[in-house]
């Protein structure tokens, strides 16, 4: 399906404002460079579908106010979240109130050293990093407890670099068809949901598990596109717990309606829905969304069948 653009470095595509961090490289969501600065997507659009976020970054929007939603959850209202380095100083300090939340993560100014897995073979899980780690601190500056949040967007397929090199130049994108703005063959790669997503969640959500002072489990932030995928692949109705030791608590996000030029759209937030690591896990291995029985079968016997070549008709007097 084809794809194109709806947001081109934090603004709507040729947005003068836009075209301002295009230039510098800039994102204006988390006030450094863009990290994907050779096409500056992001979100995209596929035929009348929502738009779906496919930049990391721009789920960071209003500094971060993503973790702040997660921190609500997982340590009750009134806590503040903060760097490592303010901590220590506040510590020193003797101010503390208990309310104190250490983000360690991009952006942060300290991520936390995590050592790999116990083996030489490459996997697929990303090891026992995670994006977003926050712990909340008691008053004398000791570790009351910490969760974790994993974000998550999706990877595109093929190319909008076409579409990237006319907006760059200021101009709207004409398509192969002669509409503007055009469509290109940008899509979204939904595979990753089974090959990569939901691995790493079960794997880093049975890390957490076995850590004492994470009470909370593990968050995971994507675009609402995404965790209905999920919620497809698993094929089953999970059942819904509450937040505590051991689970997974889905947290959706999209951007809001169009706005007038100069303006980024909000960041809406959407489903909240907790389950268990083991719930996920026993779905990702036993989906029930199975085709019917016997379908290889029918398909196999239906290509082996030879075709009946149809009948010429009977010219009189040939």
């Amino acid at each position: 399906m084809a794809g194109r653009l709806v947001e081109f470095f934090g603004y709507a595509p040729l947005d003068p404002e836009g075209l301002k961090h295009a230039v510098a490289k800039t994102c204006p969501f988390v006030k450094a460079p863009c990290i994907k600065p050779n096409h500056g997507g992001c979100s995209l659009e596929q035929g009348n579908e929502e738009p779906v976020i496919i930049c990391p970054n721009r789920l960071y929007a209003n500094d971060h106010a993503i973790l702040g939603d997660v921190a609500i959850q997982a340590f009750g209202a009134g806590v503040k979240l903060t760097s490592a380095q303010a901590i220590k100083e506040a510590k020193a300090d003797g101010v503390l109130t208990g309310k104190e939340v250490a983000v360690f993560g991009k952006y942060w100014g300290s991520e936390l050293s995590i050592p790999k897995p116990k083996t030489d073979e490459e996997d697929d899980t990303g090891g026992f990093y995670i994006d977003y780690v926050m712990a909340r601190l008691d008053t004398s500056g000791a570790m009351a407890e910490f969760t974790a949040c994993e974000i998550q967007t999706i990877d595109t397929t093929n190319s909008y670099r076409d579409q990237v090199a006319a907006l760059l130049k200021g101009e709207q994108y004409v398509d192969a068809k002669g509409r503007s703005p055009g469509w290109t063959g940008a899509g979204l790669n939904w595979a990753n949901v089974s090959k990569r997503i939901l691995p790493q969640l079960i794997y880093k959500g049975y890390v957490l598990r076995r850590e004492k002072f994470c009470g909370k489990g593990l968050f995971f932030v994507c675009p609402t596109a995404v965790l209905k995928r999920i919620r497809a692949r698993l094929g089953t109705k999970l059942l819904e717990y509450p937040i505590a030791a051991g689970t997974i608590t889905f947290q959706a996000y999209d951007i809001g309606d169009a706005v007038p030029a100069g303006e980024t759209r909000q960041l809406v937030k959407g489903e909240t829905f907790t389950t268990t690591v083991e719930q996920v896990a026993y779905a990702f291995v036993s989906p029930v969304n199975l085709p019917d029985m016997g379908v290889y079968e029918r398909a196999i016997i239906k290509a082996l069948i030879p075709k009946k070549e149809p009948k010429k008709p009977i010219v009189a007097g040939a």
